[in-house]
């Protein structure tokens, strides 16, 4: 492609994990590199503000993106969120136009945009939709296609895909609401305790928790319920917690596993985003053979799913057991201090660098 590469960055959007979408998209607008591209930043809300499930909040928000109205994002009061992290939340809300915008046909039948950077995270962004709106339209998009996206997101699927090509996972059970087995399937998840709780399709550890018994697994479930219909309970796998990133196409390279080692009972939400309760240790102080293993199993699961262009494996290195596949994130956090990127750097790749080789994927380029 000759001259200047117009990226529309697709962020915010309507899921739990809006405000780290819009972190995302910030950040990979500030550090794509200026010499090749002209970039903008595309807040997908717009396109459901006639979204049945929105709620009134966010349907103000998409009517006032369509409006081309000045945005002030309001950060949920449960988060806690870093300042840093806040503010740049906020800018990006307040710099996004709606993504009605990148979707408009010009006069002479160009589209606004050549690529989407898709720095969504969740519901309608991470699970396949939009990359099937984007497929209709025919834009190329960076990261993986409709089919490992909603398999990736669906953790129920993927334990399935994973199990089917002997890719080693906790035991588990899915139960679903309302069905005829609900009563057996919570019978059987109250037997893994202590157990890990977690809703089907959601990120960052929306709707989590941990069970150390019976009767938290019941309530686990129950608090799930109420982000999904669908709820996974898994065995909790005792180990060192790693994550493995893997970027390319055909050729595919497994970046130095990270360890996370947080400072609270869990890798959640908050830790997840606050440098103060969790220690990322990168790359991970492995001996050769585990981390030949780790990244194994990461290429294993990456390509299980059909997966392209990147993704963030997270496995438990288990005693006895070696590395236990948790779940693929096709899309992952992509601030410069997110998991991938900070692998990428100890493999020496800048993110800068990182950025452009997975829009030059998206486009055919590598």
């Amino acid at each position: 492609m000759s001259g200047r590469v117009r990226v529309g960055v697709f962020l915010g959007g309507a899921s739990s994990e809006r405000e780290i979408s819009l972190a995302s998209g910030r950040m990979i607008a500030e550090h794509l590199p200026r010499e090749r591209y002209d970039v903008v930043l595309f807040d997908t809300l717009a396109l459901m503000a006639g979204h049945p499930k929105l709620d009134a909040a966010l349907r103000e928000k998409a009517l006032g993106l369509l409006a081309h109205r000045a945005a002030h994002e309001e950060l949920a009061h449960n988060r806690e969120l870093p300042e840093a992290f806040q503010r740049q939340v906020r800018d990006a809300a307040a710099a996004a136009a709606p993504a009605t915008d990148a979707l408009q046909l010009a006069a002479d039948g160009r589209r606004p945009i050549d690529v989407a950077f898709i720095a969504l995270h969740g519901a309608y962004g991470e699970d396949g939709t939009i990359q099937g709106l984007l497929e209709l339209l025919g834009i190329p998009y960076v990261g993986s296609g409709v089919l490992a996206s909603a398999l990736a997101m669906d953790k129920a699927m993927a334990r399935k895909m994973f199990a089917a090509e002997g890719i080693p996972i906790p035991r588990g059970v899915v139960v679903e609401r309302g069905a005829l087995d609900e009563a057996a399937a919570r019978e059987r998840a109250r037997a893994l305790a202590p157990a890990v709780v977690k809703p089907s399709r959601q990120g960052s550890s929306v709707g989590m928790s941990l069970a150390d018994d019976a009767a938290a697994v019941d309530a686990g479930i129950d608090l799930a319920f109420g982000f999904d219909e669908r709820v996974v309970v898994e065995e909790r796998v005792r180990g060192r917690e790693l994550t493995v990133g893997v970027v390319g196409g055909r050729r595919l390279q497994a970046l130095p596993p990270v360890e996370i080692v947080p400072k609270r009972a869990f890798f959640d939400f908050k830790a997840k985003y606050d440098p103060a309760l969790c220690e990322e240790i990168c790359p991970a102080e492995l001996t050769d053979a585990e981390r030949d293993a780790a990244q194994d199993v990461s290429l294993r699961a990456h390509r299980a799913l059909d997966c392209r262009g990147l993704s963030r494996t997270d496995l438990i290195l288990a005693p006895g057991r070696g590395p236990v596949v948790l779940e693929v994130n096709t899309l992952p956090g992509m601030t410069v201090n997110s998991l991938l990127p900070k692998a990428a750097r100890a493999a020496g790749i800048p993110f800068g660098e990182l950025l452009d080789r997975l829009v030059r994927l998206a486009l055919g380029e590598e």
